[in-house]
């Protein structure tokens, strides 16, 4: 069983990637158009709509939903840390301070992870992962640098990244301490729901004044059901096995993916040789918090290799 989840993490941290990547690029595209805040309540609800279908199919599914759901308490505080109040927070936070210097303050996720695990979840760091978690996110800080103007700089917007991203942090240590007894496929339903609760409102006046059209609307139902449901599937099911540190330590290659894609796509020049080695350091940083340490004379064993990264 070790030896099984050793060899597929890897590959569930690239989907991760690849799939956390397509959600950039397809809601880009669409807020473009369309109230950004129109497009976080739409691909959430959506999203909640496309999972909820796939979990009442089953009679196990079902039971799992009901399991899910009477845990009210739960069920509010992790839909608001991790989808509504995350959504919101780095969105209210875009039109203040930039989406470059919002990025680089998501860049800390896996410093807040670590932080916030040592201090009130009992998790324990090593130094490689601590030096591998410093340097990965100083290379997505650096990168989201390249992009961001010195009138970015105000002091409300920063709070509201920060708050966002240390919200999220906080829920994934909540989610595998509270609800890792459940599938993902039963608990993101419930949550989604909740966060739609949240959201919709929110984004019903914008909606309302400038509805999207045919075409955008199909990209939201798009962006919820085909790139975000697996997405989030995968990134709570990775971490249930790995943590929120490695986790969030993976997500750090997303904007460099993005790039790549925007380059491969001809809406972008090609990368920089500064943007190429921030990559390189990005991806080595990753490395140290993701990867298992060898021992000098024991090769490492799949429990080894798990146990470090949770």
């Amino acid at each position: 069983m070790n030896g099984t989840r050793r060899t597929a993490i890897p590959a569930m941290a690239v989907s991760l990637v690849a799939l956390l990547a397509g959600t950039w690029l397809l809601s880009g595209a669409l807020v473009a158009g369309t109230a950004p805040l129109g497009v976080a309540a739409g691909r959430t609800a959506v999203c909640c709509l496309a999972l909820t279908a796939v979990a009442a199919s089953t009679a196990s599914g079902r039971a799992d939903l009901r399991r899910a759901a009477a845990r009210p308490g739960t069920v509010w505080l992790l839909g608001l840390l991790g989808f509504a109040g995350y959504a919101a927070g780095t969105l209210l936070a875009i039109p203040r301070i930039g989406t470059s210097l919002t990025n680089l303050v998501v860049a800390l996720m896996p410093c807040f992870s670590m932080v916030i695990g040592g201090l009130f979840f009992g998790e324990r760091s090593g130094v490689r992962k601590v030096s591998g978690a410093a340097l990965a996110a100083a290379a997505g800080a650096g990168y989201a640098a390249l992009g961001a103007e010195a009138g970015d700089f105000d002091p409300m917007g920063l709070l509201l990244a920060a708050a966002a991203t240390a919200g999220f942090a906080v829920y994934g240590f909540l989610y595998r301490a509270r609800l890792s007894g459940l599938p993902p496929l039963a608990v993101l339903p419930v949550l989604l729901g909740a966060a739609s609760a949240v959201l919709v409102p929110m984004a019903l006046p914008a909606l309302l004044s400038d509805p999207p059209s045919a075409a955008q609307g199909w990209g939201i139902v798009l962006l919820g059901a085909v790139v975000y449901a697996p997405a989030y599937l995968v990134q709570h099911r990775l971490i249930l096995l790995t943590g929120p540190v490695f986790t969030a330590a993976v997500q750090l290659a997303v904007p460099f993916t993005v790039r790549l894609g925007d380059w491969a796509l001809g809406t972008a020049p090609a990368p920089s040789s500064a943007e190429v080695a921030l990559l390189a350091v990005c991806c080595g940083g990753i490395a140290l918090v993701t990867l298992p340490a060898r021992r000098a004379g024991n090769p490492v064993r799949a429990q080894d290799g798990l146990a470090e990264n949770r």
